[in-house]
């Protein structure tokens, strides 16, 4: 790799920044956990053919399809990286179910000196990086040792695309041997920024389509249940909108029990103040009580989120109703009921228009028309046999995309 002033500048500066932060990190609380490993202090890894990043718990997920798919043929070294304890603890399982030598390890800081030496330790014939991992102090170094990477099942958003696009000049110098992207903006987006040709980019099918078996309806001879909401997902910045949802669906369908699954746990005790403030009946699940007169159940335990799809007569999936990119709405559909979002869904765009258009999913633009949507889902849901025929047929001709990818691999392993 031909160097530039420039260039040779902006890691002199890169590499200077990481000495005024890395004491800070090996501090953090968050980063604490692993700091031996991030150092390079303790090094858990030698030689390996094969160099796997998954930032983390999604990404590790897609990592052991990718290791399960390679040729068994040939026992591989492989060494699978993460940034996260979720991911780590994912990875640890799966690395146990492998026919592959595999070794799980907390990725090094992106400071020029660790990732040389981690380089050189490792000393891959391939690096792959899932999703947007591209962290320049470990890409120029992969470069300077002779080295090739990949990235697969590559995303990113054009604000993403806008901020990396600002040191252009930077990710030219580091282009990888191939991109595999997850949409055909993705692939532009990857394209532009690297320099690549279209046959270095390359849009194949999620790897997240694969790990999904088959529709999951609920079984239609059991006892006839109440009518059912769940609110999935909901996250703080749209609770209001949510509020204003239970009020109106309540005043109309009295008999209505309320399923409400809050983000995250630490927002059940302003749920329940919300709730009390407009005379609302609520329980929490954790009491184990009957729900009896009560209107909604606040969940306040992780899990079973599935089943009460499953239950279901409608279903919002929230993360939608304020900008903060949505949240998996698919786990909904494949278990048997339609769900409604709202129109804030970046993070899902990956997944593609054609959910809409089969009528797998329902998008609202603001909270009365998911309202009129929710209305119409509890009137006149969608027959579950019905359904599952248009899911299966719509995950059938998303699937493969594992396979291809690891041909790719094995191809550039060779």
């Amino acid at each position: 790799m031909r160097e530039t002033f420039l260039f040779h500048l902006v890691f002199r500066l890169y590499h200077f920044l990481w000495i005024c932060v890395l004491p800070f990190l090996i501090r953090s609380h968050r980063l604490k956990e692993g700091c031996a490993e991030r150092t390079l202090k303790e090094v858990l890894f030698s030689r390996v053919d094969l160099w796997i990043h998954a930032a983390s718990a999604g990404e590790a997920y897609l990592a052991g399809q990718i290791v399960a798919g390679l040729d068994d043929t040939q026992e591989l070294d492989i060494l699978i990286t993460t940034n996260t304890l979720q991911g780590k603890e994912i990875l640890e399982k799966v690395a146990g179910d492998q026919c592959h030598r595999v070794t799980v390890a907390y990725m090094v800081f992106d400071s020029p000196p660790l990732v040389r030496k981690a380089v050189k330790i490792a000393d891959p014939k391939l690096l792959v990086l899932i999703e947007l991992e591209i962290w320049p102090g470990l890409l120029a170094e992969m470069k300077r040792a002779g080295k090739n990477y990949i990235i697969v099942n590559g995303r990113m958003t054009e604000k993403s695309s806008r901020r990396y696009g600002k040191i252009g000049f930077i990710w030219k110098r580091l282009k990888p041997m191939a991109v595999l992207a997850i949409s055909e903006n993705d692939r532009i987006r990857f394209a532009d920024l690297f320099g690549l040709s279209s046959r270095q980019a390359q849009y194949i099918p999620n790897l997240k389509f694969d790990r999904i078996e088959t529709y999951r309806y609920w079984d239609e001879h059991d006892e006839k249940k109440d009518m059912s909401l769940v609110l999935a997902s909901i996250a703080r910045e749209e609770e209001d909108d949510v509020l204003f949802l239970v009020k109106m669906l309540l005043q109309k369908f009295p008999e209505l029990l309320v399923h409400l699954f809050p983000r995250h746990m630490h927002r059940v005790q302003d749920w329940m103040e919300r709730l009390e403030k407009n005379n609302i009946n609520w329980i929490l699940q954790s009491s184990k009580a009957d729900s009896g007169s009560a209107s909604v159940v606040i969940r306040d335990v992780f899990g079973e989120l599935a089943d009460e799809y499953r239950r279901a007569n409608a279903v919002f999936v929230g993360g939608s109703l304020a900008p903060i990119g949505g949240q998996n709405f698919i786990e909904a559909f494949m278990n048997g009921v339609v769900p409604v979002t709202g129109p804030f869904l970046n993070d899902f765009s990956w997944v593609g228009e054609e959910v809409f258009r089969e009528g797998l999913v329902k998008k609202g633009n603001n909270r009365e028309e998911v309202l009129g949507l929710l209305v119409e889902a509890l009137e006149k849901p969608m027959d579950k046999n019905v359904l599952g025929e248009k899911v299966n047929r719509y995950i059938a001709k998303k699937q493969g995309g594992t396979e291809i990818t690891c041909q790719y691999i094995r191809t550039y392993l060779k």
